[in-house]
Order: C-alpha cells, then sequence, then structure tokens
C-alpha cells in the first residue's frame, strides 16, 4: 500500500545511536587527534591514535591508542618509509578491524609525506569501507621546504583516493600565510581548529534534529556525488556575507563552480527568516552544476540570536577532479597542492 501504521510506543523507541570515530594516523594525525580531544569533542566520538613511535604515541591524549609494527620498527617509527608505515598497518589490521568495528562514520586525519602516516592511512580507510563505514579522509600536504616529501605525499593521495568515500585536502603552507609569526604550537592549533570545526559541524548536522532535519543517509548521499569534496563554514549576520566568508576562508580557498553536490545546513535564531535561508540557497545553487544534487537543513537555535552559521559539504568539484585525474603522471604534487587544498 506504500505507507505503514506506527504506533506511538514506535516513534518513541529507541534508535541505535550512530558510531563515530575519528582515527590518527601517524605523528601529524595523532598530533591532531590529541590537538581535538584538548578543544573538546562531543562525548559519544571515539578518538583512536595508531602510531608506530612509542614515545610519541605515550603522549598523545586519545580514547583508544594503538601501537602497531612493534616487531618490525621496535617502537621507533617508520623513518620515514611509507613502505614501513604500510606493512606495520597490514600486520596490525586485526586490531584495527576491533577498534574500528560498529563505526559508522570514521575520520582518518593524517600528514601526508611521513613514513607512518601515509603508508597506514589508506589501510585504515580500507578497513573501515570493509567494516560497513563511511570514511572522510582530513589529510595535511606538506610544507614546500620538506624537499622529498611531497612526492611521498603524492603516492599516499594516490592510494587514499581509491579507499575512502571522499578526501579533504589542506596545505599547511597556508599556514605561511596566515600565521607565520606564532609560535609552531599555536599556527599548528589554526589548522586543528578548522578541522575541529568541520568534524564538529558535520557531526551536529546528521546527528541532532533540526527544523528542516538532515540525517546521515543524506551525507552519505551527497558523499556519493564525488570523491574530493571541501566544507565550507562560516558565521554572519548577513546572508550575502556569510556565502562570501564561506568561499573567502583562506585555508579552505577553492573554486566550488560546476560542483555536483551539496549538503547545506543553516543555523540561525529566532529571527533565522524563509527568505534568509533562501537566500544563502539561492547563492550556494548559482555555483553549483545545473544537475546537481543539493540538500539543506536548518535550525533555530537561541544562542544563534542575531546571527547564521552555515556549514556545507560540497563534492564533485570540477577543478579538483580534473587535478584528481591526473595526478597519476604528475611527478611534483606541488603544482597541484595549490588548488588541490580544500
Amino acid at each position: 500500500m506504500g505507507w505503514e501504521y506506527v504506533t506511538e510506543d514506535d516513534l518513541s523507541g529507541s534508535v541505535r545511536d550512530l558510531r563515530i570515530v575519528i582515527v590518527g594516523c601517524g605523528g601529524g594525525g595523532c598530533n591532531s587527534v590529541h590537538r581535538l580531544n584538548s578543544m573538546g569533542l562531543d562525548e559519544t566520538v571515539d578518538t583512536i591514535a595508531i602510531n608506530t613511535d612509542r614515545p610519541h604515541l605515550s603522549h598523545i591524549k586519545a580514547h583508544k591508542r594503538l601501537l602497531i609494527g612493534q616487531g618490525i620498527t621496535n617502537g621507533t617509527g617508520s623513518g620515514g618509509n611509507p613502505d614501513i608505515g604500510k606493512a606495520c598497518g597490514i600486520n596490525a589490521e586485526p586490531e584495527i578491524a576491533k577498534v574500528l568495528q560498529g563505526a559508522d562514520l570514521t575520520f582518518i586525519t593524517v600528514g601526508l609525506g611521513g613514513g607512518t602516516g601515509t603508508g597506514l592511512a589508506p589501510i585504515v580507510a580500507e578497513v573501515a569501507r570493509r567494516l560497513g563505514s563511511v570514511v572522510i579522509v582530513i589529510a595535511t600536504t606538506p610544507f614546500e621546504v620538506e624537499l622529498g616529501r611531497p612526492k611521498v605525499a603524492l603516492r599516499g593521495l594516490r592510494e587514499l583516493r581509491s579507499v575512502s568515500d571522499t578526501i579533504l585536502l589542506l596545505d599547511n603552507n597556508r599556514l605561511l600565510d596566515m600565521v607565520s609569526n606564532l609560535p609552531v604550537q599555536q599556527a599548528f592549533m589554526v589548522m586543528d581548529q578548522l578541522i575541529s570545526e568541520m568534524v564538529k559541524g558535520i557531526i551536529e548536522v546528521i546527528s541532532k534534529p533540526s527544523l528542516i532535519n538532515l540525517d546521515f543517509a543524506d551525507l552519505k548521499t551527497i558523499l556519493g556525488h564525488g570523491g574530493i569534496s571541501t566544507v565550507l563554514y562560516a558565521e554572519n549576520s548577513d546572508p550575502e556575507a556569510l556565502v562570501r566568508d564561506a568561499l573567502n576562508n583562506p585555508l579552505l580557498e577553492i573554486d566550488i563552480a560546476g560542483a555536483t553536490g551539496a549538503l547545506v545546513h543553516i543555523t540561525g535564531g529566532d529571527n533565522l527568516t524563509l527568505k534568509r535561508v533562501n537566500k544563502i540557497m539561492e547563492r550556494i545553487n548559482s555555483y553549483m552544476d545545473d544537475s546537481a544534487r543539493v540538500i539543506f537543513g536548518a535550525k533555530v537555535d537561541p544562542e544563534f540570536e542575531g546571527n547564521i552559521r552555515m556549514l556545507a559539504v560540497v563534492t564533485g568539484i570540477a577543478e579538483l577532479a580534473e587535478d584528481c585525474d591526473r595526478l597519476d603522471i604528475v611527478e611534483d604534487i606541488g603544482e597541484v597542492v595549490n588548488k588541490y587544498s580544500t
């Protein structure tokens, strides 16, 4: 008949909460997880740090820490060799599968260009997907002065493409333009703050009820529209300025023209009108491909009185897709990463 009668008891029954995990791979990825924990995350999110370096891992704050490859590295790290990082990951697949069991959504943070993270992250992504999880990789690319590491990063990027649902790339070189005079720890916290806002925003969008609701299925639908994505995030009281700020974030600067999918969530106070929501969506839609799939949600929150927040996951970005298709013949990631850093 196309419909089903649902009782009040059915509606009030419990639904299994999504299991969301954030996995840090290697030194850079574990550092991000450590700082994310220090900034505070939703208590329902599990953080996992995986490394081959025992001393480094011992100082990382995470819900679970997994030292891998002891028989290969003796706990001293991979020495910048991704082959060693990959071998350690393969040997530890049963342990990795155990900590990822039951995950619905897996975020993987990794600093590409090193040994453990570059070799390990594709293994973790592959295991997570095999277990049925949606996999979002948030990867940072090396500084230009780190000679040799860009080619290693390119290798890791190639492998991650085939085993993740989407990749969000962040270019460390942009920190030099923005916060070059800050102490190193504070400078990297700027990047991790952005990662934190991305992760927390996506989790909030799919897990908390809204006036116009978005759910995990919506996220999966949009991620199915393209393997290369970006996240737009901004707060402003003016709809036009809100979209402009999101598109001009110096750490996320990218041309989204021709994108094929977007999941957009808008939060505002009691004064959030339908006209304002429509204006924001019209601005976003003006950049999208004519056949794009766009899903949006809206929420009223008294804490945002007089202000509007927008978070959008945009996929199938034409500019990035063109570069992604060229990765197999590009020898130097430097020319790609300037455009490819989202």
